[in-house]
């Protein structure tokens, strides 16, 4: 199964991400097109409103030519399982007045999670899972996050 690494260097835990290459192509074509020539480097936080989830924002530009950019709805949930991995995209101005794109993905988990936001239900493209075998190390990363704040987080392809 064609898949891609977090990495979480400070505590270091590797786990292995799935692509849900059937369920949807564009957004995980776009995802491996983001990464492909280096590993993205970025932070994961704890998120806010939807539970048992690390959101992490992609440090991507919000180019034509972009495949995340205005992605097209794929394999959307607004009730993510734990290890389920939500692309969502959102433009300039779209969550707060924020004046920049917003290319997030959110790693879950724990159970009863939900992409319920202030401004109502945000579905999320459901693209990649954690591997089977990594699920009770997501979860602990997660905790951690949870208790200890924002940790660096590497996305990079499988050798």
């Amino acid at each position: 199964m064609k898949g891609f690494l977090i990495v979480f260097p400070d505590l270091d835990i590797e786990v292995k991400a799935n692509l849900l290459l059937e369920q949807a192509p564009k957004t995980c074509e776009g995802f491996l097109e983001a990464i492909k020539d280096n590993p993205i480097k970025t932070s994961g936080k704890h998120a806010m409103y939807t539970g048992r989830e690390i959101s992490v924002q992609l440090p991507l530009d919000d180019e034509p030519d972009n495949l995340l950019s205005n992605p097209a709805p794929e394999n959307l949930t607004c009730f993510p399982t734990p290890g389920d991995l939500l692309f969502t995209y959102m433009p300039k101005h779209a969550f707060g007045g924020i004046p920049v794109p917003i290319f997030d993905v959110g790693i879950f988990y724990g159970r009863d999670a939900r992409t319920f936001f202030p401004m109502g239900w945000l579905p999320g493209n459901r693209f990649a899972t954690i591997s089977h075998d990594d699920l009770d190390k997501i979860a602990e990363v997660g905790s951690h996050i949870h208790l200890n704040g924002q940790q660096n987080i590497i996305f990079k392809k499988i050798k």
